[in-house]
């Protein structure tokens, strides 16, 4: 469970070696690795974020609804950073806060037994005082399905240092 990194042949990575390179990214296309959600981890977020505190409408009745295993939504929208991660990597020091989503739509579930993955495309780099605004239209790919899980519009602030120098150079 977690991300598959035993076939990468289809992730696509974005490199950025500086931060003036950043609005060049702008209509680059990537892909995450195949991720599936550990069971372990969904009754975490589910007691995290208090869903296991009151009976599920979806649960309450055998044969109604969408059963067990499901992968609440938001769950899945805390996974983008993460796989996110996989796919761009800079040489410079920076942090990309999650700066909201535009829009969201779940498309379809989810389940624990499921994989997914991201694909992507950034539409758009904007400069800000603290660094760039990065903006991505993100899809959601369950294997072996059309329909994706969700698609969202991502920002992320991109908050960049100049004067730090290169991301492997040690801070005193």
């Amino acid at each position: 469970m977690g991300v598959d990194l035993t076939d990468t042949s289809e992730v696509v990575t974005i490199h950025v070696d500086s931060p003036a390179a950043l609005p060049a990214i702008v209509g680059r296309s990537f892909t995450t690795p195949w991720f599936s959600v550990d069971p372990d981890r969904s009754d975490q977020f589910e007691f995290a974020t208090y869903l296991d505190s009151y009976p599920h409408p979806y649960e309450e009745r055998e044969g109604d609804g969408y059963g067990d295993g499901l992968v609440e939504g938001f769950h899945l929208l805390g996974m983008i950073d993460y796989l996110l991660n996989h796919v761009f990597t800079a040489d410079f020091r920076c942090v990309p806060w999650n700066y909201g989503l535009d829009r969201v739509r779940f498309v379809s579930v989810v389940r624990l037994t499921d994989r997914f993955r991201i694909t992507g495309t950034v539409r758009e780099v904007l400069e800000r005082p603290q660094g760039h605004l990065v903006v991505t239209d993100l899809t959601a790919h369950v294997e072996g399905r059309d329909k994706p899980a969700f698609v969202a519009t991502q920002r992320a602030l991109w908050v960049t240092d100049d004067s730090a120098g290169p991301a492997a150079a040690p801070t005193s």
